[in-house]
């Protein structure tokens, strides 16, 4: 009852204090709560406050607006509905919506003068219902409906998809989390709605029309369409206005209009001046404005594009309206003469680019964090170069000759990571003294070391955060004493050898050891490995002992590649064991690998279980049993692709699995005395069959192929027993195995024979150049026997004919080289 009592009492205190004026809260520049003297912000108090909101004004110490937006009282950094940060100008320069799960269904946005600016309805967590914009006099400009987040008809200051919404933390305590109060807690509520004049404002339509080239096709009235519109500040004159038809999964703008703030049109643009795909202008000029709250105060740029490239002038306005910079485009790379104004109109400089690269003149080039000046002779670095900080203070010097640092303190790329730059100090060319490689500001140190007669001597430190987490002593170039830090592994040097190396999970999570490897006078002996276990037998950790730097005893995980790995397991510098597993399960698992596959050696090879042998766009598994091979995978890669082709000897059959096809073949072998027999089934179906006497010497057979070069279909004869297996697959590959089995060999060595011929050749990515589109089987006496021909035509079209065990099963008349491919995809259906 006593706490009831002192709840009741407190919330008529804060009531009092509600109606109370309060100072505003003045912060530093790291949002520190501090005195006006040494402020660089401050928030404007009391706030107004919708339920559990509160709609947070902050600003400029010279009292420009810095921020806009509702946020939750119990955490003023989880944020709710629009919100702006504003630059030091006052305009806006980053705006995010965020959801809005609250009780408070609709958001209310003020002008300066205490007239509502905008009203918008929630529902779900996102905007749905109305969404209105009003003049500083209280009229409408624009009037949209929202439907479950997405703009559905009518008006909008912006138009964006439905599930482009931030989500805030709604926690008391979330990340750097504050209750929001001010230094007596005074917040008060919002004042009554003001009242509003409902007349919709429409200065300008746009028609719907659609154009074939110049002329003018037909009214596109049964297109649903939306609005975006932007307004000249403290007015309800249109700057621009875009149509966009709405379409299933986006908004693809179909007309636009650009007005002087007079009211002048300045240019119409329709349909076909925007790109196909996306929302960029395809013909026609793009202007781009300094914006307040989404009202214009001024024109930012001004663009040409050409056929989607920005092709002509380009100019650039301070927000006052002065040209700050103009500059000429082609084929969307800055080319030509570039002007730079100061914002008196004067000239400040003059340069030249060339196919977008810095040529003749003075340019400011942004380094990371890092401004640039620096001048350029016939495209090449000369003369005094100026690094200025994000403060505008000096934190390199220097003088380049020919390209080049000479004399001076420099801000250049890093060579081991394009992330990460140098501060580097230079003499007659020579990096020498202290030199410094930072993230995107030069606090955020990654390390620095000493160069001495051109070569690492001293120390090295290394950071992170800032914190100094290793240091390493060079001499003569070579690490001597310490730690060497790099992004996932850390090794330690004594008197100049390596003692040992540790491996992390990756570079963020440097408590969890991945590998150790331990060094006795530079030579390894021994890795203990964290980053893999075995079923039949788990561990904590796996070791392997080295002798003479080689594997002696014990467990080691291949690292020829990170992808597909294997244990070896040796005994006595003998490899017995080697463990695997099914590796297209287990490729994402770089942390941590199961094993559960075994595999016996004997004499140097794999007797029983898995031979697997990779190469750069296959991997070949052999599958061996008592030393005898029963069966193999040929697993293709290319870009976006992936095939396995299984090979296994039943009985007197070796039999063709694609899996892409989805289809089988089977061949048959039946050697007798005095004749050879063997018999090709695909999917089930008799397809060949031969049967021909060893002293048959006119016993050969040929294989047509057919590939695209320059625009033509070109054809080339083969012999199944000379040539590469790749890249054939599917049909032709079960042709050209058939033809490959013959009768100097029993079927075992056949099949032995095509595992190597597979395992041996290199499976090249398909390109225009070597990419076989099809082929057919020729018979001793060139005629097709199965597969497709291909015979040229007039104005360069083609007869395809698909035959199939000598038949000619169907013919395609007058087919091009562009639908060659489909026709051939689809001939046996």
């Amino acid at each position: 009852m006593i706490k009831k009592i002192t709840f009741i009492i407190s919330c008529l205190f804060l009531q009092m204090l509600f109606s109370q004026k309060s100072d505003p809260i003045y912060y530093d520049k790291d949002w520190e709560v501090t005195t006006k003297a040494n402020a660089s912000y401050y928030r404007l108090m009391p706030l107004k406050q919708i339920g559990e909101l509160a709609l947070l004004h902050d600003f400029y110490i010279n009292g420009t607006q810095q921020f806009e937006g509702y946020t939750l009282k119990a955490n003023e950094n989880a944020y709710v509905g629009d919100i702006i940060w504003y630059d030091e100008s006052g305009n806006d320069e980053n705006f995010k919506q965020y959801r809005n799960d609250t009780k408070n269904l609709t958001l209310l946005y003020y002008h300066s003068n205490g007239k509502i600016r905008k009203k918008v309805q929630y529902k779900n967590g996102v905007k749905d219902g109305e969404a209105i914009i009003y003049a500083t006099d209280g009229m409408v400009l624009m009037k949209g409906i929202y439907a479950k987040g997405k703009p559905e008809s009518g008006s909008f200051e912006r138009v964006r998809q439905s599930d482009d919404y931030d989500y805030n933390s709604t926690s008391e305590e979330g990340t750097d989390g504050k209750i929001l109060e001010t230094a007596e807690g005074v917040m008060v509520s919002p004042p009554p709605p003001v009242d509003v004049q409902t007349t919709t404002v429409e200065p300008q339509t746009v028609e719907m029309a659609v154009y074939e080239g110049e002329n003018l096709l037909k009214s596109k009235k049964n297109r649903k369409t939306v609005s975006e519109k932007i307004f000249w500040v403290n007015s309800k004159q249109l700057a621009q206005e875009t149509v966009y038809e709405i379409g299933a999964y986006d908004f693809k703008p179909t007309a636009r209009k650009n007005y002087y703030k007079t009211g002048k049109l300045v240019q119409s643009l329709n349909e076909t001046q925007f790109k196909q795909y996306g929302n960029d202008i395809e013909n026609g000029a793009e202007y781009q404005y300094y914006l307040q709250n989404n009202f214009a105060t001024g024109i930012k740029s001004v663009s040409d594009f050409s056929k989607g490239e920005k092709s002509g002038k380009e100019i650039v306005y301070f927000p006052d309206g002065n040209v700050s910079f103009e500059t000429n485009y082609k084929n969307g790379l800055k080319d030509g003469e570039e002007t730079v104004f100061n914002e008196n109109k004067t000239v400040k400089s003059k340069r030249v680019y060339k196919e977008g690269k810095s040529f003749n003149g003075n340019f400011d080039e942004r380094v990371g964090g890092m401004y640039v000046s620096q001048n350029y002779t016939d495209g090449v670095k000369e003369g005094e170069a100026i690094a200025l900080d994000e403060e505008k203070q000096i934190v390199a010097k220097g003088i380049y000759k020919n390209g080049k640092p000479f004399n001076g303190t420099f801000i250049e790329g890093n060579e081991d990571s394009s992330d990460n730059y140098e501060l580097i100090n230079v003499e007659n060319f020579k990096k020498t003294g202290l030199q410094k490689v930072f993230g995107y500001r030069l606090e955020n140190l990654i390390k620095t070391y000493t160069i001495k007669d051109n070569k690492l001597n001293g120390m090295t430190t290394f950071y992170n955060d800032s914190k100094i987490v290793g240091t390493l002593e060079y001499k003569n170039g070579e690490p001597y004493n310490g730690n060497l830090v790099e992004s996932e592994k850390t090794s330690v040097f004594k008197n100049g050898k390596i003692t040992e190396e540790t491996y992390f999970e990756d570079t963020y999570n440097k408590d969890n050891i991945r590998k150790q490897k331990l060094y006795e006078n530079g030579i390894l002996v021994k890795v203990k490995d964290f980053s893999f276990d075995i079923s039949e037998n788990p561990q904590e950790l796996y070791e392997g002992v080295f002798k003479n730097g080689k594997p002696y005893s014990g467990y080691f995980e291949t690292e020829y590649n990170r992808e597909f790995k294997q244990v070896n397991y040796f005994e006595n510098g003998i490899l017995k064991f080697q463990y695997s597993n099914d590796y297209l399960k287990n490729m994402d698992n770089f942390r941590h690998q199961s094993y559960d596959i075994k595999s016996t050696y004997k004499d140097g090879k794999i007797y029983d279980g898995i031979e697997y042998k990779l190469d750069e766009k296959q991997f070949i598994s052999r599958y061996w049993k008592s030393g005898v091979l029963q069966s193999f995978d040929w697993d293709l890669f290319a870009v976006h692709y992936f095939n396995r082709l299984h090979f296994e000897l039943k009985n007197n059959t070796i039999e063709i699995s694609d899996m892409q096809a989805n289809r089988k073949a089977e061949i048959k072998i039946d050697p007798s005395k005095n004749t050879f027999n063997k018999q090709l089934s695909i999917g089930g179906k008799v397809v060949d069959g031969t049967k021909k006497d060893y002293l048959d010497s006119k016993y050969k057979e040929s294989i047509i192929v057919y590939c695209e070069k320059d625009g033509k279909i070109v054809s080339s004869t083969v012999n199944p027993m000379d040539e590469s297996m790749e890249p054939m697959e599917g049909t032709e590959l079960f042709y050209k195995v058939y033809a490959m089995v013959n009768e100097t060999s029993g079927l075992q060595d056949n099949f032995n024979r095509l595992a190597e011929k597979i395992s041996g050749d290199k499976f090249i990515e398909e390109t225009d150049e070597n990419r076989i589109i099809t082929g057919i089987q020729m018979d001793a006496e060139g005629k097709p026997k199965d597969g497709i021909l291909i015979t040229p035509k007039q104005n360069n079209t083609y007869t395809v004919q698909f035959y199939m065990n000598r038949k000619l099963m169907k013919t395609v008349e007058k087919v091009t080289v562009e639908k060659i491919e489909t026709v051939i995809k689809n001939i046996d259906d």
